[in-house]
């Protein structure tokens, strides 16, 4: 059983996916700094994402792969949607079809995860929440570019959801970082989600 987590960037992906391993489930977390291309994406995303992507989508399936083989059930603080989010609004052309060639190719080996959840927050949060965490590869970011990304992965969502379990949690109302009963209250949605 592979849940994977889904959101744009500081929405609280690694939060969850580290809340959701207290409890049992086995948690596998994204290592960006091992993609040699991510900060020369975000100072040059145009020119930079065919390589950026490509490379993350690939990490990601030799994560859920490995994972696969040695857990019966995890958690991952990524999601494949993501990565073709990013294609979808960076991408056209040739560059964008073979893309989707092997994003497919990946799709087909691993499969669909039995559930996504989806941490909605607005641009203009996320881009909050980036500031505060001040990373300098981050900084170039705009309230534009995550708009179109949160735009890109629900439209995406939305073509899945007939044969994929999708929770949507308002991660910007609710903080289940610091707030016990949001925490309590997403954590039990979600275990009874997978346990069904």
């Amino acid at each position: 059983m592979r849940i994977e987590i889904c959101g744009g960037i500081a929405s609280g992906k690694t939060t969850l996916a580290k809340l959701l391993s207290e409890t049992g489930v086995e948690s596998v977390l994204e290592d960006f700094s091992k993609n040699p291309f991510w900060e020369l994406f975000y100072l040059n995303p145009g020119k930079y994402i065919f390589e950026t992507e490509v490379t993350f989508t690939l990490q990601h399936y030799h994560e859920i792969k490995n994972a696969q083989e040695k857990y019966s059930r995890f958690i991952c603080d990524f999601s494949s949607i993501i990565d073709l989010a990013y294609a979808k609004i960076g991408l056209e052309g040739n560059k964008l079809n073979i893309f989707e060639s092997i994003y497919e190719e990946v799709i087909s080996d691993i499969g669909q995860p039995y559930l996504i959840i989806y941490l909605r927050c607005s641009a203009e949060d996320q881009l909050r929440r980036i500031k505060e965490r001040n990373r300098s590869t981050e900084r170039l970011i705009t309230v534009e570019f995550l708009h179109k990304l949160t735009v890109s992965i629900e439209n995406l969502l939305s073509t899945i959801d007939s044969y994929t379990k999708i929770i949507t949690f308002d991660s910007e109302k609710s903080n289940f970082e610091t707030n016990n009963n949001e925490k309590k209250k997403l954590v039990n949605l979600i275990m009874e989600n997978m346990n069904h």
